[in-house]
């Protein structure tokens, strides 16, 4: 019964939504793929804000505490998940700009796919970069 109510819903959803992309220009979806490219970038920016602020602080009491040794390993900790975070974000970006960009050239809206990829291939260096400062953030920490 629950696998008939979950089908029932799925094919409800996408006749609403095949109604409602009948009805969305090309330029509509390139700009809504785009704002929320930008939030996705946003969020994993302040997540690896928040992490490595208290990455940085547990590692500077370790410090402060004479434990380099376990400051190493948290760091390394940091950094490992830093990165892990950051891999999933550059699949998720990258999953929606396939998405649109599938979408628009199926629109016969090519130029505008072009641009879009553009910015889905900006988005995802801007993802390698704030991997980069946080890594350099926390290595930076043992030159305190």
């Amino acid at each position: 019964m629950k696998l008939i109510l979950s089908l029932a819903t799925v094919l409800g959803l996408m006749l609403v939504t095949g109604t409602v992309s009948a009805h969305t220009t090309p330029e509509d979806l390139a700009a809504r793929s785009v704002a929320k490219l930008d939030q996705v970038v946003d969020r994993c920016e302040n997540a690896a804000a928040d992490e490595t602020a208290e990455c940085l602080h547990q590692i500077r009491r370790l410090l402060a505490d004479g434990q380099e040794q376990a400051a190493r390993r948290v760091a390394s900790n940091c950094i490992e998940s830093a990165t892990e975070r950051a891999e999933k974000c550059a699949k998720y970006i990258k999953r929606l700009c396939h998405e649109c960009i599938e979408q628009l050239v199926s629109l016969g809206a090519t130029q505008l796919a072009r641009r879009v990829n553009q910015v889905c291939e900006d988005a995802i260096s801007d993802i390698r970069l704030i991997l980069q400062r946080e890594k350099n953030a926390i290595q930076n920490a043992f030159d305190s």
